[in-house]
């Protein structure tokens, strides 16, 4: 049996550049160690068990004693710990807890605020929770959420063991509401894409898009996470974004955990309206956190998603938007335009001088490489033009180049396989798990049907 961490204490609410500076030096740690991986044990503590659960919640009463259960049910041939931290929760949610951990003191650890913190930022009690994490995996749930298959974990264990190159896997993901008012349904886009492998450049451009119920990842930071966990923009789809910079996230098709809408959650009584703003700070931030390498990537998402709020009362996506909606969007996007004119070239001539020092690219020609990073760019260029002019370009192009047209999408389907081949790590002839990208998935990915 492990003993339980003593308490983890939030940390106090700090400044941008204090955080930035302890992340920065933090993933400069992690890529210097030879291993990749930096899994720090707190002084004097026995190794910890091999997956970690970290349960968040809030005056989760109703909900909490599903969400321990459905942790306990799993089929597992490993030791776990499951770390529940509370909010300095009003209702019962403490004594539920402390009844499980009763009959469970090997396993149920009660990590309990004393205060409440989610009132300044709901990320300090976060950050918390990841100071808790000892396994060599730890997964992330809810205390309104659930998990509906008991093979959930053995499952993502098995294949991040089998799989060293990916950091996490994660799988589809079933929202339902607690009222009954509206019948269950798929959760975040990713099922749209039809493959199972998502990089960095995909989790930014939220091409990938997972719930935190559904992954297990890999301990990278171990009990020291960095300080841009605590930021009041991070979220599922930030954190994500940081284990990308140290591998993959591959995505089992199976449903096998539960998304729970309900009056008291945080983000499900948002409006939509401050869901996208919040994104957009999120980008923000998380640009400087990550570097300066993804930067370029960063603004072409930021200029697709303002484009995207901006249309949105058009589409009838939502009624209206606000004055300071609208100028917060048009900020960003023409901020972000400026900065993908600079730093595309940039990043082409960075992206073609690591393909030349590759041995796996060197043979495919000077020439090949040429014409798919100058099809990147363009790709990414029309990514960031208005429609109209798009419509334009591609109607003029029918009507007086059709033999370029021709070309063009030739190479852009030579591009799109070539891609897919490098992201799946096999240049030669892609990776049967990964799977060549549908057409639709790609017109998604640059944003634009072309």
């Amino acid at each position: 049996m492990t003993p339980p961490l003593a308490n983890p204490q939030s940390p106090p609410p700090s400044t941008f550049l204090s955080r930035y500076r302890q992340t920065r030096a933090r993933l400069r740690e992690l890529r210097k160690s030879p291993t990749g991986a930096v899994r720090d044990q707190a002084v004097g503590q026995p190794a910890g068990p091999k997956v970690s659960v970290m349960v968040i919640t809030y005056n989760h009463e109703r909900y909490i004693a599903q969400a321990l259960e459905s942790i306990l049910e799993q089929v597992r041939d490993f030791d776990i710990e499951i770390n529940v931290i509370d909010d300095a929760s009003t209702d019962r949610t403490q004594d539920v807890v402390r009844a499980f951990q009763a009959r469970h003191p090997d396993i149920v650890n009660c990590y309990f605020n004393t205060v409440n913190v989610g009132r300044v930022a709901t990320q300090l009690n976060t950050i918390r929770g990841f100071r808790t994490l000892r396994g060599e995996y730890f997964a992330l749930l809810e205390g309104d959420d659930y998990w509906s298959d008991p093979e959930k974990l053995r499952k993502q264990v098995a294949f991040l063991g089998e799989n060293p190159e990916y950091v996490a896997c994660a799988h589809q993901t079933m929202k339902i509401y607690d009222d009954g008012s509206r019948a269950p349904e798929h959760f975040l886009p990713f099922k749209e894409f039809s493959r199972n492998r998502v990089s960095i450049e995909s989790l930014i451009r939220m091409d990938g898009v997972f719930h935190l119920s559904s992954i297990v990842y890999r301990n990278i930071f171990g009990l020291r996470p960095p300080l841009a966990f605590a930021d009041p923009y991070s979220c599922e789809v930030t954190i994500n974004m940081t284990y990308g910079l140290f591998g993959d996230f591959y995505c089992l098709p199976e449903y096998m955990s539960v998304y729970r809408v309900h009056g008291g959650g945080l983000f499900s009584t948002k409006s939509q309206e401050k869901i996208w703003m919040y994104h957009l700070g999120g980008f923000r931030r998380f640009a400087m956190y990550l570097g300066p390498a993804h930067w370029a990537t960063f603004a072409s998402t930021v200029v697709s998603f303002s484009r995207f709020v901006l249309l949105s009362p058009k589409r009838g996506i939502v009624p209206s938007l606000s004055l300071s909606a609208r100028c917060t969007a048009w900020l960003h996007m023409a901020v972000a335009v400026c900065f993908f004119g600079a730093l595309a070239p940039l990043q082409l001539i960075r992206k073609a001088a690591r393909k030349f020092r590759s041995s796996a690219t060197r043979s495919r020609g000077i020439a090949e490489i040429v014409s798919l990073q100058l099809m990147s760019t363009y790709m990414g260029i029309i990514r960031v033009l208005p429609d109209g002019v798009v419509h334009a370009m591609l109607n003029l192009e029918a009507r007086w180049f059709p033999e370029l047209q021709s070309r063009r999408r030739r190479l852009k389907s030579h591009f799109l396989d070539a891609i897919s081949r490098w992201e799946t790590g096999d240049p030669a002839q892609g990776s049967p798990e990964g799977g060549k990208k549908s057409t639709t998935q790609s017109n998604k990915q640059v944003g634009r049907n072309q």
